[in-house]
């Protein structure tokens, strides 16, 4: 691989790219405005003010662990420093999210030259899919800067393997503690560590666990003290688990009515009813049904219409599956392919249809794409490379520009492989 040459000095690099990403989103903000507390952000912004009001952890109707508390902790700590404007948020995440473009380029120069590098940050600077979360007073923009930190981490070839791997179980704790969903992935990394790094051995996998052990056993040993047994992640896994299966069998028009436990029941309670309601509408279900189902969820995680056609997404994805390919090959990869497989796959099984889940795993969807692009320059040629990515990119723009016709498609398409 040809290394172009490099016009600019590392620091003054990562200055670009953090204006550039910075402003991006400072843009974005100012035409969309400042998201209305709903939803998911609502119960975000409830246990943080319950942190910062009385000192204590809880939700809008009083629940103890519907919620993981890094996000909260976020708010909290803002709210606690600078008051509670929703502008603050959105301020403190437009600049958080640019700092994670700035880390990507620095981690991305372990894989690609430095010209690559370069792109790869300025990419994740105008990508969409990171744009958005900057904007949203949710969990995606914290969850990002945490997974692409603890890797940048675990590859600083100038620290000592003890450092490193510490240093990558401590940022893993907190990127956990924001969601669970990393944690089969931070585990299988954890024990791959002999086989991706050859200084690796027993010594780094033990201070590793132990290190995320430190910090997830915080939440951990909080919940065991409140609801007397072993809860590491959320008290909402049942019901997450019944929704992912419901909302696309109703979809498909397979089950009727939702299930709605009664409003006496406890957090824990409500989570084992809806262990129940799931195993009852599985069995109304057949295997190909349920298979469908799931299928049907990941598909639309990876859907391009947000309504809005994410060109920039389309864009990289037939370089992030090149760069997938390179990934099986080259190990040191692993840990970039595998937390943005685990993400996709638990997500299917416990998130449902909903694009802006791949949001948090975007910055390794960029660098996976900036490595495929890297080895489709090199296997094709600096000149073919370009008018085909010219090409595609024309492509591209011409999709926006028709989007309501060319969503119109999609929809049909759906109506007509899924039945509704």
């Amino acid at each position: 691989m040809k290394e172009p040459r490099a016009f600019l000095s590392r620091s003054a690099t990562g200055l670009s790219v953090l204006a550039a990403a910075l402003a991006a989103r400072l843009a974005y903000w100012r035409l969309q405005g400042t998201i209305p507390l709903v939803g998911d952000a609502l119960e975000y912004d409830a246990f943080a003010r319950s942190l910062v009001e009385t000192g204590r952890y809880l939700g809008p109707h009083g629940e103890a662990a519907t919620r993981m508390p890094g996000y909260p902790l976020f708010l909290a700590a803002l709210r606690f420093a600078f008051g509670g404007a929703p502008a603050i948020v959105i301020a403190a995440q437009c600049l958080l999210g640019a700092l994670t473009c700035v880390v990507l380029v620095d981690l991305a120069r372990r894989f690609v030259p430095e010209g690559w590098a370069v792109a790869c940050g300025l990419t994740a600077a105008f990508y969409y899919d990171l744009i958005v979360p900057s904007a949203a007073p949710l969990s995606e923009c914290l969850y990002s800067f945490f997974l692409v930190l603890s890797v940048w981490a675990l590859y600083r070839s100038e620290w000592t393997p003890l450092r490193r791997a510490l240093a990558f179980g401590a940022l893993s704790g907190c990127l956990y503690l924001v969601r669970p969903e990393p944690l089969p992935y931070i585990l299988t990394a954890t024990a791959l560590f002999p086989v991706l790094f050859p200084k690796f051995g027993r010594k780094e996998m033990a201070a590793s666990l132990a290190a995320l052990a430190l910090v997830a056993g915080l939440w951990v040993g909080r919940n065991a003290v409140i609801f007397h047994r072993l809860m590491p992640a959320s008290s909402v896994g049942k019901s997450v688990g019944y929704l992912s299966l419901y909302l696309p069998a109703a979809k498909m028009g397979l089950t009727g009515e939702r299930h709605a436990p009664p409003e006496t029941m406890t957090e824990l309670e409500r989570d084992a009813d809806f262990a129940a309601a799931y195993k009852a509408l599985a069995a109304t279900l057949t295997g190909a049904q349920i298979f469908k189902a799931y299928v049907y969820n990941l598909l639309s995680i990876l859907y391009p219409f947000l309504p809005q056609y994410d060109w920039t997404y389309v864009f990289i994805v037939p370089f992030w599956l090149l760069g997938c390919a390179v990934a099986a090959r080259r190990k040191e990869l692993w840990p970039v392919a595998g937390a943005v497989l685990c993400s996709l796959s638990v997500f299917t099984f416990f998130g449902g249809y909903a694009s802006r889940y791949r949001q948090g795993v975007s910055p390794f969807i960029v660098l996976l794409a900036i490595v495929g692009m890297a080895a489709a320059s090199d296997a094709a040629g600096a000149r073919r490379f370009r008018l085909w990515t010219s090409s595609w990119l024309g492509a591209n723009m011409l999709i926006w520009l028709f989007q309501t016709q060319a969503r119109q498609f999609a929809l049909w398409l759906r109506a007509a492989s899924w039945g509704h």
